[in-house]
């Protein structure tokens, strides 16, 4: 290993490897001190191409922190849309624009961000700081990539399920390609230039040609087989987070979980539910994923030694020899030999929490984290001499001007603990295995089926909060999110006491992250006159849909069965879902939905489930309590005969019903 890694270090020496162009907007390949390249690899961190000046998206505070490296100090804080967010009258707290990614333009003159929350794709002026109007680009935009030669911006609208292109001059869209699934962060192919985009919840990366905007290939990354022992990594690719190319070669490596969803409670605990994963596709085409493997286990020699959790992105040193993930949940940096594709360092803990992105400093020497939830920049060197690269804390940089933070302190503390693996802090897992969002990515669902001990369950979205949703579980066996405790235990592996105990305050404040701060999905851009068409159906007695989906949140789960007043664990509003007489949604064959008890002791039946709330239900397939519709057509359609008058519904009018759907 130390002569492997000594002669890449040498080849870079002797090559002048210098400028970062792979890693969010580094230098120009030429070792000069041009501002930039344009950004090759979105991410929600950036550095001009001479490694002076810092960007960082606040998606919490709506701003745009600019930092210089040499005084490693705050220069400014460009609020994207004049103020922070504030805490509503209902307690909510919900950015009005929420940045989630950069791009600097190929001259360093221009700042593109990504507005997720206000549909728009923001360009901002690096020397002076002025924001532009606002360009809409589609519903939740998120990765956004500039071209090499500065004349247009990429952009990726997840909600919509496609990726624009805007004209960097005149700030018009200028064409959409449709990518389907949800793409997240954006890169170009080191082999023909291709734009590449991950789609969060697989099945992988969709390859499109820049200049027509054409899908060429959806590059399929495939789940990893049970292989004996549940330790090992296995299960269904999900929360494909970042994609980057390796520089000098002809590979994208993709950072993304692995769900281990083939395993059944009890044998599902938190060492076999979830695993960190990057996968090599070279060139265009799936050839590895690496993944961590149980140590204790003879004859696996996997790629990680170490437990980590929740990578989210990754950046690589110039001469493409070293990549540098980032765990979002576990706190640390994996260092990964790009080329004998093991792991060769761990830097655990950061000093601040929920890390989601990192850029290079040109001379490949220091790394620069972006720590969302703790509102700095970690600033970590790295030491290539060596036989191993070594890591090492320097410091932070804080990234708020003088008001500070505008996210309230319980919120931050809640959310810290919603995206917290790290066992060391917190007894919210064990070894660094598993964090509520895990599971509930990006506050909303994974978009598999779980193999629980009550049935087959999918994973419901947090997105909106709990309150004035009645009970909790798909058979109402949980009064509030407090009561997840016994999740942290059971699922995690976690040691937390009940909601009453002596780490009340700690559930308390996740109770008020996951009820206040985070918000519903924008909906998908929809059709305004099938919309209303589609509510007129939904709305329609001879349809019955509001029977159940009823009230300002499309639920009667609150309310008691006779409507006197509120339902109760005891007493709980839930609906007949046998194949004769009910809804027909219970599972009665393969791995199916049983009896049981809820959180105090009450029984449920197998067939007997509350009702879900409808609202952002667009964002959360596949649907059902055991995910067997992997559309809203398909709900409609396994429910034919079973509701209302589904059944007399003519294509036409479904399709707006649909819609109607897909705008909450």
């Amino acid at each position: 290993m130390r002569s492997r890694w000594l002669s890449a270090v040498l080849l870079s020496v002797a090559c002048g490897g210098g400028g970062h162009a792979s890693d969010g907007g580094g230098g120009d390949g030429s070792g000069s001190n041009q501002a930039s390249v344009g950004t090759a690899h979105g991410s929600s961190i950036a550095i001009t191409g001479d490694g002076k000046t810092l960007y960082v998206v606040n998606a919490d505070a709506d701003s745009v922190s600019v930092i210089d490296t040499a005084s490693k100090a705050l220069t400014k804080e460009i609020l994207l849309g004049g103020a922070h967010p504030a805490v509503d009258g209902s307690g909510a707290y919900t950015p009005a624009i929420m940045p989630r990614a950069l791009a600097l333009s190929p001259d360093g003159a221009t700042l593109w961000v990504t507005g997720e929350r206000a549909g728009a794709l923001f360009a901002v002026d690096a020397a002076t700081g002025v924001v532009s109007s606002p360009i809409a680009v589609g519903s939740e935009p998120v990765g956004v990539v500039a071209s090499a030669d500065g004349a247009a911006v990429f952009v990726a609208c997840s909600q919509d399920g496609t990726v624009v292109r805007v004209d960097a001059a005149s700030r018009a869209v200028t064409a959409t390609a449709t990518t389907g699934g949800e793409p997240w962060q954006l890169g170009f192919s080191p082999n023909d230039g291709a734009l590449v985009a991950t789609l969060m919840h697989g099945p992988g990366v969709a390859v499109i040609d820049p200049a027509t905007m054409a899908v060429r290939t959806t590059t399929m990354i495939p789940d990893l087989p049970a292989r004996g022992d549940r330790r090992l990594a296995h299960g269904q690719v999900r929360g494909l987070y970042d994609v980057a190319a390796r520089p000098t070669t002809g590979e994208l490596w993709v950072a993304h979980l692995v769900l281990g969803t083939d395993t059944a409670q009890p044998s599902l605990d938190f060492e076999s539910t979830v695993f960190p994963g990057v996968s090599v596709l070279s060139p265009a085409a799936f050839e590895k994923t690496l993944t961590v493997d149980a140590p204790d286990v003879a004859g696996v020699d996997g790629s990680f030694g170490d437990i980590t959790s929740g990578p989210h992105a990754m950046a690589f040193t110039s001469d493409g020899a070293l990549a540098i993930v980032v765990d979002t949940n576990s706190e640390d940096l994996l260092a990964i030999d790009a080329r004998s594709r093991v792991e060769v360092a761990l830097l655990r803990p950061l000093p601040g929490h929920m890390p989601e992105g990192i850029v290079l400093s040109p001379d490949d020497n220091t790394a620069y984290v972006d720590e969302r939830n703790t509102g700095d920049v970690a600033v970590v060197t790295i030491d290539h001499t060596g036989a191993k690269p070594a890591l090492a804390v320097t410091g932070t940089i804080a990234r708020f001007a003088s008001g500070g933070d505008p996210m309230p302190a319980q919120l931050r503390l809640g959310q810290h603990l919603f995206y917290s693996a790290n066992s060391d802090e917190y007894p919210i897992t064990k070894n660094h295995w598993v964090a509520c969002s895990s599971c509930h990515v990006e506050g909303r669902s994974d978009e598999v089926t779980w193999k629980f001990a009550q049935g087959p369950r999918d994973t419901p979205s947090n997105a909106g909060g709990t309150l004035g949703t009645g009970l909790l579980f798909r058979t109402a066996d949980r009064n509030d999110v407090q009561d997840y405790f016994r999740t942290i235990n059971t699922e995690q592996g976690g040691s937390f006491g009940s909601n009453d105990g002596p780490q009340k305050d700690l559930l308390d404040a996740l109770e008020a992250y996951v009820d206040h701060a985070i918000p519903l999905p924008v909906p998908p851009t929809t059709d305004p006159t099938l919309v209303a068409r589609g509510k007129t159906i939904f709305e329609s007695q001879a349809v019955g849909c509001t029977s159940c989906h009823s009230g300002a949140h499309f639920t009667d789960s609150g309310v008691a069965p006779d409507g006197s007043g509120a339902a109760t664990l005891e007493d709980p509003n839930l609906h007949d879902a046998t194949q004769g007489s009910g809804i027909g949604t219970c599972v009665t064959t393969g791995y199916v939905d049983v009896d049981h008890l809820d959180i105090d002791g009450n029984d449920r039946a197998a067939c007997s489930f509350d009702t879900p709330s409808l609202s952002g239900v667009a964002s959360s397939p596949p649907y059902l309590h055991d995910g067997s519709a992997p559309t809203l057509r398909d709900v409609l359609e396994k429910t034919r005969g079973h509701m209302g008058d589904i059944t007399s519904l003519g294509s036409d009018d479904e399709t707006a019903l649909i819609e109607y759907l897909r705008s909450l």
